[in-house]
């Protein structure tokens, strides 16, 4: 979603603010824009576009040498992207100013209101309700007018605000939105994502509902709305420069593909022992006789994460021995079935900050649910409002299409599956030896695939330029990974690509194939493989272009397929892991050659912090 920034210190502000936003980005990139003061005037320069564009805008109207400021890079929610829906927004006297992550859902009551009162508004934004209450509640004091305006405010927020009667201050607030406080030597930083502040600081304080910070030069004060003051939280930040860098990668999608198997290996480190899966943050929360009064397990997500979840359901059915289902976030809220203290909900989150994803989490506390939280973030809302937290250790991910924390996501429901099977004594226990040797050999496998299809899914990607429609096929898990593959064409390829489990293609949508249209078929699955094979045959008797995907020595789907990919041999649940592999190179070199920015797609951006 949208991102935000802000420096207070003795260096100039704007090129700070710059490169902190550009490494935000990913969260949005409709439109860009900086306040900055000299401690006795605040300028403002914003622009619909990227960075770049602000940066040259920047070039040409230069704001100075000012030592503090606040910065956004914007995802339009209420507004189309331009130059005056751009943030920082500020009231019709430029009394405050204000950049905004998140929703303010009773902005239109808000607006009526202010309107009535003579207050004009310029832009479509719901966040411009928010300078012109400060200023129409002004009480002469910044923090008090901040104090005052806050509990009219409905829905989600971070907010950094300064003000032309105040030009030597920030205040920042958090409310169900991420932001946090970086500590500097002599100077301080705000960002919605720690990553921003990496080459800066690695000291945070995740800005917790209920408090205000506020910046004065070589002065940080953390306070609760009621005033009371707070000692700020300083956390280390385990990333290093090296991990949030492009290094020699075009573009970090291509990065985070080929991180998979050091990401993977990070993932299971410490978990995996010659009886089973060691996950200690389990033990100390569901007591065995929790575990053995479990009904049912609910797995929520969204894009990515809800299609992990639907491979770790497959699993933990198979081996737990308990009914699962699967729930789209935004969903669940509204189509749950019943649930109490004997249903385990897992919510899949990478950044731990997805909006519907929290709503699904709040909505499963209130009925009692234990909640486990699955995710790459540590000190996210998730992580904090979850009972137990099992994260990955993918590091971050800054492409907008997830690829690492969909394999890393997988790895942990197995080892959840693993560990819950062992202390139901599940009908999967004799699957865990082989599966255990299976995980240790894991990084490895994946690494190979990387080097088996790098060179060849390139090419496949040229066939693809002159096409707008691609299948993909699938049986069992090959069809949850078909969905995924999917998804990532689309994302990134903009390719009108569909997802349908094998069997199903001549009750409707064989209609579709048309001599020459591309067709995955996933073959992984050695159960359901002949079955698939007789899918594809149907489908090449109407001239379709198939590409098939299976292990290697399968030569029984090379011999009905126009082209194939070979992946290793591994055990039938971490096949989705290997088999993603070429899906994901697929749709980055579709991207590529297609001249699309893979790692910013248009419309779209990462952490979506609204609903």
């Amino acid at each position: 979603m949208s991102g935000i920034v802000g420096y207070i210190g003795r260096k100039t502000a704007w090129p700070i603010l710059l490169d902190c936003l550009r490494r935000l980005d990913y969260r949005g990139y409709d439109s860009a824009g900086v306040a900055v003061s000299d401690l006795k005037h605040i300028e403002v320069r914003k622009t619909k576009g990227r960075i770049d564009d602000l940066h040259a805008l920047l070039m040409l109207e230069p704001v100075g040498d000012g030592c503090l400021g606040i910065g956004h890079t914007r995802w339009a929610t209420q507004g189309k992207p331009s130059d005056v829906n751009a943030h920082p927004l500020c009231d019709d006297q430029k009394r405050f100013f204000v950049v905004h992550n998140g929703i303010i859902v009773n902005y239109p009551h808000l607006k009526k209101q202010l309107t009535q009162a003579g207050h004009t508004f310029i832009t479509e934004t719901d966040t411009e309700v928010i300078p012109h209450l400060l200023a129409h509640y002004d009480t002469g004091d910044f923090t008090e007018t901040v104090r005052k305006v806050l509990p009219m405010l409905k829905g989600t927020y971070a907010l950094a605000i300064m003000s032309s009667q105040h030009p030597d201050t920030i205040i920042a607030i958090s409310q169900d939105n991420p932001l946090v406080l970086g500590f500097g030597q002599g100077e301080a930083f705000l960002a919605s994502d720690a990553s921003a502040l990496i080459p800066y600081t690695h000291e945070i304080h995740p800005i917790k509902n209920g408090e205000i910070v506020i910046l004065q030069p070589g002065k940080i004060r953390v306070e609760t709305i009621d005033g009371e003051v707070v000692e700020p939280q300083r956390i280390q930040v385990e990333w290093n420069e090296e991990d949030v860098s492009l290094q020699d990668y075009p573009h970090y999608m291509l990065k985070e593909i080929f991180e998979q198997p050091k990401a993977i290996e990070r993932t299971i480190a410490g978990r995996l022992a010659d009886d089973g899966v060691r996950l200690p943050e389990l033990d100390a929360f569901l007591s065995d006789e929790q575990i053995q009064q479990l009904k049912k397990i609910d797995i929520i997500g969204n894009g990515t994460s809800h299609h992990s979840g639907m491979i770790g359901k497959k699993i933990l059915e198979q081996m737990v021995g308990i009914p699962v289902e699967t729930i789209i976030s935004s969903e669940f809220p509204y189509s749950h079935g019943p649930l109490d203290e004997h249903h385990l909900v897992i919510v899949l989150s990478q950044s731990g900050e997805t909006a519907d994803t929290i709503t699904a989490l709040k909505t499963a506390k209130a009925h009692g649910c234990p909640v486990i939280a699955i995710t790459n973030k540590r000190h996210s809302t998730v992580s904090r409002k979850a009972d137990c937290t099992i994260y990955t250790e993918a590091g971050p991910e800054l492409a907008v299409a997830a690829t690492k924390a969909y394999t890393s996501q997988i790895v942990v429901l197995i080892l959840l599956a693993i560990w819950l099977t062992e202390k139901r004594q599940g009908p999967g226990r004799p699957m865990i030896p082989e599966l255990l040797r299976a995980l240790r050999k894991l990084p490895e496998e994946v690494e190979k695939t990387l080097v088996m299809t790098h060179d060849a899914i390139d090419e496949f990607a040229q066939v693809t330029d002159d096409q707008n429609t691609l299948f993909l096929i699938g049986r069992g898990l090959d069809y949850v990974l078909a969905l995924e593959g999917a998804l990532k064409l689309q994302e990134v390829a903009y390719l009108h690509a569909d997802a349908y489990p094998a069997g199903e293609m001549k009750h409707g949508t064989m209609a579709l194939i048309t001599p020459g249209v591309p067709v995955i078929a996933l073959v992984t699955q050695e159960e359901v493989k002949d079955k698939t094979i007789s899918n594809i045959k149907e489908i090449k008797a109407r001239d379709a272009f198939v590409v098939g995907i299976t292990t290697v020595g399968d030569d029984e789907v090379g011999d009905v397929v126009d082209g194939v990919l070979y992946i290793p041999q591994a055990h039938p649940f971490l096949m989705p892991i290997l088999a993603a592999i070429p899906l994901q190179l697929l749709a980055y070199y579709a991207g590529a050659v297609r001249g699309y920015d893979v790692d910013r797609p248009r419309n779209l951006a990462k952490s979506l912090t609204v609903e």
